[in-house]
């Protein structure tokens, strides 16, 4: 088994306030954990230590519960969208969060593809920042 999936997206943001509150999120999808890969590279997840991240967004396919639970052990403040994937489908298609003033949407791929890009423009309005696994390709 591969140790991790190509496709796997991750990224930090670091949102810009005062250095004194910075607020670190980590963002993630396409984990397909055990499906692809059998857990997330070494190297990255050494650097992942409970605490220091105060927010957590995935885009979906985290798969099985156990990827889950190894998150909320580095965040309680865990956000989920479901991916074509989870196994758990009580994880919502989208959501809408916000953060001090941002207001941030979450959504996996798979969803806007089924419903058609109005979905996708939908969740974009009356958002500062909007997370997907890929921009699908819409034509308004």
């Amino acid at each position: 088994m591969q140790q991790a999936h190509q496709e796997t997206v991750v990224w930090f943001a670091v949102f810009p306030f005062p250095a004194e509150s910075i607020v670190l999120v980590l963002a993630l999808g396409d984990l397909h954990i055990p499906h692809r890969a059998a857990d997330l590279p070494p190297k990255f997840k050494s650097m992942l230590v409970p605490g220091m991240i105060q927010h957590v967004f995935c885009t979906g396919n985290l798969c099985i519960k156990e990827v889950q639970d190894y998150l909320k052990t580095l965040c309680p403040d865990l956000h989920i969208t479901r991916g074509e994937y989870d196994e758990d489908t009580r994880y919502p298609e989208t959501k809408t969060l916000t953060i001090r003033q941002f207001k941030l949407g979450l959504c996996h791929a798979m969803a806007i593809r089924q419903r058609s890009c109005s979905l996708f423009l939908k969740l974009l309005k009356d958002q500062d920042l909007h997370s997907t696994n890929m921009l699908p390709s819409c034509s308004s």
